[in-house]
């Protein structure tokens, strides 16, 4: 209904209007030669102006010149019941409405709406509301509407929401969205962001939202990400990285412009920056040994040779056990156990695998040289297998 209004609005015609347009010399022209003047013979009417009755006794003439002798000047856009040209006959009844511009704005939307009320009531039903309508008037009901037109403000009521500064209010408000702002006393910048936009009428259950929208310089420090450089490996196997120099990143401060949505960062940009530390580039190698073919040495073959090694080295069977423990979870006693990430291999998991070279050339593929030179690093760094087996317990590494 209310698109319907405000589409009469706009368009701003009154449907079925009759064209009337009455001149003092047409008034005369028709008086004079198509009736001549009678003094002897009048006629009673009635003439209903604005639903104002009078009664008349007229000389006989046209239905104009009744008009005329009233003062009465009719518009393109009045209404009369009968042709101006009609001869006048007793007990005749003549209706002139008369067209008044209403300069209206309703919900927002603004347009010359022409009406033949004679008060704002008339008007108000003319555009079908009614009185269940929740409706907000610039002048009261009963206002009488001049000839010459007047201005008119209606607003609709309608149950809304608006959100704003972390709030969000229930409210009856009436007319546009720029209305129901102003009823909670909110201000908002040209920046700040309203939806839907201010000059949208209101509708039953809308949801407004007002969000402040504000730029901010900041200082800040970053980081720097390192480069990295890897190089071949000929000592260790395929996919095998071992670290180098481990990269360090570099540090600046950067001048940004945010753009912040109630408080939030929403956009940024770099202003300016300046280095505060260089970074240190991260440097790998990558194994390029092809991987030693299957070994036929099973974990208990090893472990069969570590444990006649233990004993020649004058530990017991408690520090087997510590031993078997370990390399359990080192490497599950193969021999080519590989670490793809730190380039620990074989079943004491050297790092890198190459070590194992002091203890004979065959190091990759030969569990008894891996033993040998798992057993000495033990002893050199925790004394006994067990020793190293609670270190690793405390650490997850040994």
């Amino acid at each position: 209904m209310l698109s319907q209004i405000r589409s009469e609005i706009k368009t701003a015609i009154m449907p079925h209007m009759k064209v009337v347009v009455v001149t003092l010399t047409v008034v005369l022209a028709i008086s004079l030669s198509g009736f001549g003047i009678n003094l002897a013979f009048g006629h009673h009417v009635t003439l209903v102006v604005d639903d104002k009755a009078t009664s008349l006794m007229v000389l006989p003439g046209p239905v104009s010149r009744v008009l005329f002798d009233q003062q009465i000047i009719l518009n393109e856009r009045d209404w009369i019941s009968t042709e101006l040209t009609e001869p006048v006959i007793d007990d005749m009844t003549i209706v002139v409405r008369l067209a008044r511009p209403i300069d209206l704005t309703f919900n927002g939307d603004t347009a010359v709406y022409w009406t033949y009320a004679t008060q704002v009531s008339g008007v108000v039903s003319d555009l079908g509301l009614t009185d269940g309508d929740s409706i907000k008037l610039s002048h009261p009901l009963d206002t009488p509407i001049p000839r010459g037109g007047m201005e008119l403000t209606i607003k609709t009521g309608f149950d809304i929401q608006v959100t704003s500064d972390g709030k969000t209010t229930n409210l009856h408000s009436y007319g546009t969205v720029y209305d129901a702002l102003v009823d909670l006393d909110l201000t908002w910048s040209e920046a700040d962001i309203i939806t839907p936009a201010p000059r949208t009428s209101l509708s039953a259950d809308l949801k407004i939202t007002l969000v402040r929208v504000t730029t901010e310089v900041i200082t800040r420090e970053a980081d720097i990400p390192y480069p990295t450089e890897d190089s071949p490996n000929t000592e260790s196997f395929q996919g095998t990285v071992t670290v180098v120099i481990a990269g360090v990143n570099g540090s600046k401060t950067q001048v940004v412009e945010q753009i912040l949505h109630d408080g939030k960062v929403v956009e940024e940009k770099v202003l300016s920056e300046t280095v505060l530390r260089e970074p240190v580039t991260r440097v790998t190698t990558t194994g390029t040994l092809p991987l030693p073919s299957e070994i036929n040495i099973t974990p208990g073959s090893a472990q069969a040779i570590a444990y006649e090694m233990v004993r020649a080295r004058g530990w017991d069977d408690t520090q087997f056990q510590c031993l078997v423990e370990l390399w359990n979870r080192e490497s599950g006693w193969r021999v080519n156990a590989s670490n793809s990430y730190s380039g620990a291999y074989g079943i004491p998991q050297a790092l890198p695998g190459s070590k194992m070279a002091s203890a004979g050339a065959d190091w990759q593929t030969n569990p008894a040289t891996q033993i040998t030179w798992g057993l000495g690093y033990i002893s050199g760094r925790y004394g006994t297998p067990c020793g190293a087996w609670s270190f690793f317990l405390s650490n997850n590494w040994y």
